[in-house]
């Protein structure tokens, strides 16, 4: 059989009670975390005329959708991340199963699984090799995520294997998003989760209009790998055991920046109410050479808020001065900020070969001091585990400004036992 075969074969048969409770937890918490962000993106986002405008156009058959969903999970740069995958997960299968329940009732248990499913594609795509779609100049959560919005949508509306099959197929010819955000400073990169969701669950219904696709769009000299990648897609092997499902290591944010920078962020908030300001010299970051090209290379001087998410230099000299990074620290009237500009010229950014992941190894910072001591300052043991029930509720409320005794809240966190999901995300969004 090939790639997508087998990937069908096994996702199709897939039902809530072959799934660990461990599974369902990341699954629903994944679900929270993408409905707060959406929340919060509406609430606190950027371009006013723009989230509004999305906002008013989420609902029932509304082709439009799974791009607008899409776009407000990922607006605020504030949605999980796969560290080995180096994707956002929530954002290209969130919508696709949101889109569906608008369409059709869906139950909980099945809405659940498909994001199982859902990331568990994405990730296997995007991860069965370090960063080979980056290498290529693409942006891996654009790329993998039409695949994983195809099979969700099709999951969920009970398609064949076959009709899967075209699917992921159709989808192999939506794939886009490219990386020059990071050098232009523009916000492209907020359209790329959405036009991944909406373009596979187009995908999808194509299939029912009679279009087909190529059963071979992975290993094809025409497919994915070989068009957005230097890999040899025939010499690498996918797990297909039921012993990893991917969606337990997926890492929610609890900063809306850069994930390259979550864990010096992370690190300073132990060591920052032990800090005077005054008393310090210098701050000297050091970070992943992978990290370093991305929120430190030619980053020291934002000029707009989207450019300061990837800049460790204005992240961590705005969460030093004001002791917070949410939402509401990117706004317009804080990027020359005199404290935070000031703070900047203090710190100094360094960095280092590695071979694990960039995202997943843990912060240093030294700190020298005006009376000549230096301080080092690492990491040990820090996790963000799409798993850590406690800390995805309370950003969830963080974003929402809803309050856990909320009768639409109390839905939400039972959402495996309705059997109409579309009725509660409708509500919980108006």
């Amino acid at each position: 059989m090939t790639i997508s075969e087998n990937f069908v074969d096994k996702y199709s048969s897939i039902q809530y009670k072959n799934l660990q409770s461990k599974n369902l937890e990341a699954a629903k918490n994944l679900m929270i975390d993408s409905v707060g962000n959406i929340i919060a993106s509406i609430r606190a986002g950027g371009n006013k005329e723009l989230i509004q405008n999305m906002a008013n156009n989420l609902g029932d058959n509304n082709r439009m959708s799974p791009l607008y969903l899409g776009m407000l999970i990922h607006s605020l740069d504030f949605d999980d991340t796969h560290y080995d995958a180096l994707i956002h997960t929530g954002a290209i299968t969130v919508p696709a199963a949101i889109y569906s329940s608008f369409n059709k009732k869906i139950n909980g248990e099945d809405f659940l699984t498909s994001l199982v499913i859902g990331v568990d594609l994405a990730v296997k795509l995007a991860g069965i090799e370090k960063h080979l779609f980056h290498k290529k100049g693409f942006h891996a959560t654009s790329v993998v995520g039409v695949f994983s919005s195809a099979l969700i949508y099709g999951y969920l509306n009970k398609f064949s294997k076959i009709s899967l099959v075209n699917s992921l197929g159709i989808a192999g010819s939506f794939c886009s998003g490219n990386l020059s955000f990071l050098t232009n400073g523009d916000n492209t990169k907020i359209v790329h989760p959405g036009w991944a969701s909406f373009s596979g669950c187009n995908a999808a219904e194509l299939v029912n209009l009679g279009v087909t696709g190529s059963s071979n769009i992975f290993e094809d000299k025409n497919g994915i790998y070989n068009l957005y990648s230097d890999i040899s897609i025939k010499d690498k092997v996918f797990d297909l055991s039921d012993k990893n499902w991917e969606i337990n290591n997926v890492s929610f944010k609890p900063y809306p920046i850069c994930q390259l920078s979550i864990s010096t962020i992370r690190l300073a908030s132990q060591v920052i109410n032990n800090l005077e300001i005054h008393e310090i010299e210098k701050i000297i970051v050091h970070l992943p050479k992978d990290s370093y090209d991305i929120v430190a290379k030619n980053k020291l001087n934002p000029t707009t808020p989207y450019e300061a998410k990837f800049s460790i230099y204005w992240s961590l000299a705005s969460f030093i001065s004001k002791k917070e990074l949410t939402v509401d620290s990117f706004d317009e009237a804080f990027i020359k900020d005199d404290s935070i500009q000031d703070l900047i010229k203090k710190i100094e950014v360094l960095h280092f070969e590695h071979t694990q992941t960039a995202a997943s190894i843990e912060g240093r910072i030294e700190i020298k001091f005006k009376n000549g001591e230096l301080k080092t300052f690492e990491e040990k043991n820090s996790s963000n585990s799409i798993l850590n029930s406690e800390s995805i509720l309370e950003k969830f409320y963080q974003n929402s400004n809803l309050e856990h005794d909320d009768e639409v809240v109390q839905e939400l966190l039972k959402i495996e036992e309705t059997d109409d999901v579309g009725a509660i995300i409708r509500r919980i969004l108006n």
